[in-house]
């Protein structure tokens, strides 16, 4: 195929084959199976293939191929394509970004679908299951396309810089298939872009710096990238790894985060994976947050480094939610509706003390270390009470421990 002096780089190399595509070697060997054309959703990152794929698709199917982008298509466009296949026969409908339709544009792609007029191949970055409507889902096979690896990159950055005829330095390689993200199409769009702007015989890792330094950081803190983004964070503090956890928390505060929802999750995290191996864990996350209210941006990226540098490096412990988790589901299996033994009831009153509430409560504070064997159960559970807390032997928890071992010789 020919293509125009100013046709895009990343369009004149694009594979037009199987055996030339570089990446997804798992998912193209499914597709190159295909037997007869059908209907399907291409789901994963950006600049991962789902282009070139629906391309190469519409060639061994030898089906018209008609292109058209959600952002800037509708219903409209649907009706023509429409009008258009009844005259011609089916036609491959590639649709970029369907989870921008709205649920009444989805909709109008239903009946063509359904009578063979479109075999559809839709593109989203977003998972369908929360953006695509179900029917359109039941008519149409999902592939999930994964990220490029480094070595896939490495291999679509040396095409683009054979296609230039350019020299570029190795750490120059690394820099920018380290600022791709992963996105292919970016990846050669950068090349070309710095290649147009540079005249340098040899391309050094200043030079990528010094291109980097003017681009503006993609961060959709409104979509499942923004998800994404703080799951990667969260996973990497609970992991106990502080560079991992800083570089997610610069990419988001780059991107616009909100420092308020950050700190938020921070603090279910403090709870949920440092508990009591850490005491100080959750009161300063919570004073972070004031901190981070009262203060905002910028400042505030100075405590949200602080709190997230000493939650990845406290000792872990999730003891407290699972405590709760397993006391949950045994009350949903076993009821709450037990009678509280009277030596545990409140007596507000001289009626409830001739009931015999609180008769015979034993108070610990009266006794050795402040404590006394006693059955605090209900006396269904009283023979065999069940376990839920379970104490790790991180930090502050070990202590803990320790103590209850002493105590409760049989329980801990």
């Amino acid at each position: 195929m020919l293509f125009e002096t100013n046709s895009p780089l990343a369009n004149r190399i694009r594979p037009d084959s199987f055996d030339s595509i570089i990446g997804q070697k798992k998912l193209t060997s499914k597709l190159e199976k295909l037997t007869k054309p059908i209907s399907m959703i291409f789901y994963g990152p950006p600049g991962s293939g789902k282009t070139t794929l629906a391309k190469i698709l519409g060639k061994k199917w030898n089906l018209p191929f008609r292109e058209l982008n959600a952002t800037s298509s509708g219903t409209k466009e649907i009706k023509d394509l429409s009008y258009e296949a009844k005259k011609i026969g089916t036609i491959l409908l590639f649709l970029d970004e369907i989870h921008r339709f709205s649920s009444s544009q989805q909709d109008s792609l239903l009946s063509s679908v359904e009578t063979g007029e479109f075999i559809l191949i839709s593109a989203t970055t977003e998972n369908p299951a929360f953006r695509i409507i179900r029917p359109l889902l039941s008519r149409t096979q999902i592939f999930k396309f994964e990220a490029l690896t480094e070595n896939d990159l490495n291999e679509i950055l040396e095409k683009g810089i054979s296609e230039l005829k350019l020299n570029i330095e190795i750490d120059a390689k690394k820099k920018l298939i380290l600022n791709s993200g992963g996105d292919a199409r970016k990846l050669l769009n950068s090349l070309e872009s710095i290649h147009l702007l540079n005249y340098t015989e040899a391309w050094t890792e200043s030079d990528i710096d010094e291109f980097f330094e003017t681009q503006i950081f993609q961060y959709d803190k409104n979509k499942e990238n923004h998800y994404d983004f703080i799951s990667a964070f969260i996973k990497s503090i609970r992991g106990s790894d502080p560079d991992a956890a800083i570089y997610y928390l610069a990419c988001m505060l780059e991107g616009g985060e909100d420092p308020v929802f950050i700190c938020r999750r921070l603090i279910v995290l403090a709870s949920e994976d440092i508990g009591l191996a850490s005491v100080n864990a959750t009161p300063l996350a919570i004073s972070i947050l004031e901190a981070v209210e009262r203060i905002g941006m910028p400042e505030a990226r100075i405590l949200l480094s602080h709190l997230t540098l000493f939650l990845a490096c406290s000792p872990k412990s999730n003891s407290s939610y699972r405590a709760i988790e397993d006391a949950l589901e045994f009350v949903k299996k076993n009821g709450a509706n037990v009678v509280i033994p009277n030596h545990l009831r409140n007596a507000p009153s001289f009626v409830h003390k001739m009931e015999g509430a609180s008769l015979n409560y034993i108070y610990p504070h009266n006794h050795k270390n402040h404590f006394v064997e006693e059955n605090y159960f209900p006396e269904i559970l009283k023979n065999n009470p069940p376990k839920f807390f379970k104490p790790s032997e991180e930090g502050f928890e070990k202590t803990i421990l320790d103590r209850l071992k002493k105590l409760w010789k049989d329980r801990f």
